[in-house]
């Protein structure tokens, strides 16, 4: 058998130090129909344009090619 890294004794330090935070209240996420028409909205309807005509999912105006 393989040698195990380190001992152990000090298996999940490090979570048992970070300190405890309460998840945050989020408005649910649409599901099935919705989502489908949510995400058709987003993509086809509200259409926003990058330089050059061309339609990309990850577009920064600001740090665009010169």
């Amino acid at each position: 058998m393989g040698k195990v890294h380190g001992s152990l004794a000090r298996a999940g330090k490090v979570k048992s130090q970070t300190p405890k935070v309460s998840k945050q209240e989020k408005k649910k996420k649409l599901t099935g129909r919705a989502k489908k028409r949510d995400t058709y909205k987003r993509r086809f309807v509200n259409v926003t344009n990058a330089p050059g005509g061309k339609r990309r999912m990850n577009v920064n105006p600001e740090s665009s090619k010169n």
